[in-house]
């Protein structure tokens, strides 16, 4: 069979540098300092061989493509590349570096099918030789095809699962996948597919309600496969609590900043409305005074002519009374056909009309003095209401700047709450399905189980004696007896069960049992996908100050021991992803990438912003 080697990591982006890393055929160590996307490496890696979904961290922004460069055995050289949010994975059958236009050689999707060839699973699975292998679904005896992610799992090892208390066999952590995991660990051991066979005598299957236990066995397995959360129902309950207490907390203060904002908006609102009223009256005030500016200047005008025809009756004497100014006849004298009674009359009438006008005049100044002072009024309050818009909207420009984180808390706990309880709801179902098929089941045999644990000793042996050997030549304290128990999928050494350990000794003793599986495999030909990616294997160990009183502890040259064993005895391709500076003897014999460590050029495995904003 094929094996695969990782050439190359490279993230790219538009008016970005690219973030690569290249690894060597044999060792690679990746270390430094901490926040320096070391683990990021690991996980996009495991990301590009189909994991579901990559968390951003905030180095990436601005980076859109990956890059992941693969050799194989055969001399194939390939490029996966992938959306840093991309359900598709493209396929380029030469090595790529950099974005491209042209068309992916093949296009593939993420997930696994048993029904079609067209995703990465497939796909990789074919390169190496090994498509439609099959293993146990679950412990009735029913099989699967093999998935490329059931061998990523054991050669792809993050920094939790390389410390947890969980078997390295049991990669998922799930108890529905534990069948599953036991025989994969079985194939690569032996090499032997699981045999498909009837699950019941064949009369049994004809008898009634079989059928319906089928189906049912079928919808129990869809919905155990939509479960994504390794965890129990007692544990997602717990979880919801926290997550609704939480919520709880952000409701409450979400609405205390609402009810002040809502306040605020009323407040707004009827001030609205006044300054409306205000500035409404104020038009029809500057309307009036426009009017009555005119009304006032044809008073002034009349009043103006009134004065100049009586200035004229008077220097005429047309106005006057007594002696005519034309025939100096004395009014006792004046014939009733004398002009005397129409100048006396019209005298009258203008007197009166000047009366008459100036009153108008006077009541419209004291009516426009009157809206003079309506108008500054007016302006006064719309002033002051300027100022109230002003401190209504900082405040409300406060309490959002308050609300926001709080909306984007609440949502993403809702997001969670709603995953937990669709978590649950699965779980419920699953339990009606598992009590539907109870009740059906008491009129059918009980089928034999399947028997995932069925490894030959021999291989078993075998196995063993490899991680021994490998925890001897790492100069691990103790016999390093090792025993694998098929049923449980626990190793113990020296007696003591690994999950029983501490977390330096359960981290050493899975970096042992991942490269010896791809040391053993390698040097029988059996499966293995060619590389291991162990993130944190010996971080953890320290040197004793007293190793006869605690003979577990690591003695001071473990991890000398750990890398020249990786270089003198090669199990395949290895990547260590650690803290720790490795011991200098390695240096020129391992590609070394020093993250913001002591003499190291390279601050992490992305360019620096200041240096991504420059280019």
């Amino acid at each position: 069979m094929n094996r695969l080697t990782l050439v190359h990591l490279t993230f790219l982006g538009v008016g970005k540098p690219p973030a690569t890393v290249e690894f060597s055929p044999e060792l690679t160590v990746i270390y430094g300092a901490s926040e320096t996307g070391k683990s990021y490496v690991e996980k996009s890696v495991d990301y590009m061989l189909g994991a579901s979904v990559l968390k951003p961290i905030p180095e990436d922004a601005g980076y859109s493509r990956i890059l992941l460069g693969l050799q194989v055995d055969d001399g194939r050289v390939m490029t996966l590349s992938r959306g840093l949010a991309d359900s598709h994975i493209e396929v380029f059958n030469r090595d790529l570096r950099q974005l491209t236009t042209a068309p992916a050689d093949a296009t593939l999707g993420f997930k696994h099918s048993s029904t079609s060839q067209r995703n990465i699973s497939r796909y990789l699975l074919k390169v190496l030789g090994i498509d439609g292998r099959k293993i146990l679904r679950n412990s009735r005896g029913e099989v699967r095809l093999l998935n490329f992610r059931d061998l990523a799992r054991l050669s792809v090892i993050n920094d939790s699962r390389m410390a947890g208390e969980q078997s390295p066999v049991l990669t998922t952590g799930l108890p529905q996948n534990e069948t599953g995991e036991k025989s994969v660990l079985k194939l690569l051991l032996t090499g032997q597919d699981e045999p498909v066979g009837p699950t019941a005598p064949g009369n049994v299957e004809k008898k009634v309600g079989k059928g319906q236990v089928e189906i049912l066995d079928r919808l129990i397995d869809d919905n155990r496969e939509k479960l994504t959360i390794p965890a129990n129902q007692s544990e997602l309950r717990e979880q919801l609590g926290r997550l609704q207490d939480s919520l709880d907390n952000a409701t409450s203060r979400s609405g205390q900043l609402i009810a002040s904002r809502s306040a605020l908006v009323r407040r707004r609102r009827d001030l609205e409305a006044s300054d409306g009223t205000n500035q409404q009256r104020a038009n029809e005030v500057r309307q009036l005074l426009s009017r009555f500016a005119l009304l006032r200047e044809q008073y002034e005008s009349d009043l103006e002519r009134l004065r100049m025809v009586g200035e004229a009756g008077n220097l005429l004497g047309y106005f006057q009374t007594g002696t005519c100014v034309f025939c100096g006849a004395e009014p006792e004298h004046q014939h009733p056909g004398h002009h005397l009674a129409e100048t006396t009359r019209l005298a009258a009438a203008v007197a009166a009309e000047t009366r008459k006008t100036t009153e108008l005049y006077r009541d419209l100044i004291s009516t426009i003095e009157d809206l003079d002072a309506q108008a500054a009024e007016l302006n006064e309050e719309n002033a002051l209401h300027a100022d109230q818009f002003t401190r209504i909207d900082t405040e409300l420009r406060a309490l959002d700047e308050q609300l926001e984180p709080l909306t984007t808390d609440t949502s993403e706990v809702l997001a969670a709450r709603s995953r937990l309880e669709q978590e649950l709801a699965i779980h419920a179902q699953i339990e009606q399905l598992e009590d539907m098929k109870a009740s059906l089941s008491n009129a059918l045999p009980v089928p034999p189980p399947a028997r995932p644990d069925s490894i030959p000793v021999a291989d078993i042996t075998d196995f063993e004696q490899a991680i021994h050997q490998t925890l001897q030549a790492w100069d691990v304290p103790g016999e390093n007896r090792v025993n694998y128990n098929p049923t449980s999928a626990e190793i113990a050494v020296d007696g003591r069960p690994r999950g029983s350990r501490g977390q330096g000794m359960r981290s050493i003793i899975h970096a042992a049992f991942a490269v010896s599986l791809a040391r053993r495999n390698r040097a029988c030909g059996l499966i293995h996908p060619g590389f291991v990616v162990l993130d944190s294997p010996v971080v953890t160990y320290r040197q004793p100050d007293n190793r006869e009183a605690d003979p577990e502890l690591m003695t001071h040259d473990v991890v000398e021991h750990f890398y020249r064993d990786l270089l003198d005895n090669p199990p395949g391709q290895v990547i260590i992803i650690e803290n720790g500076t490795p011991p200098a003897a390695i240096t020129e014999r391992a590609r070394i990438h020093a993250f913001n460590a002591d003499g190291s050029a390279r601050l992490g495995f992305f360019p620096p912003q200041e240096q991504s904003s420059a280019d």
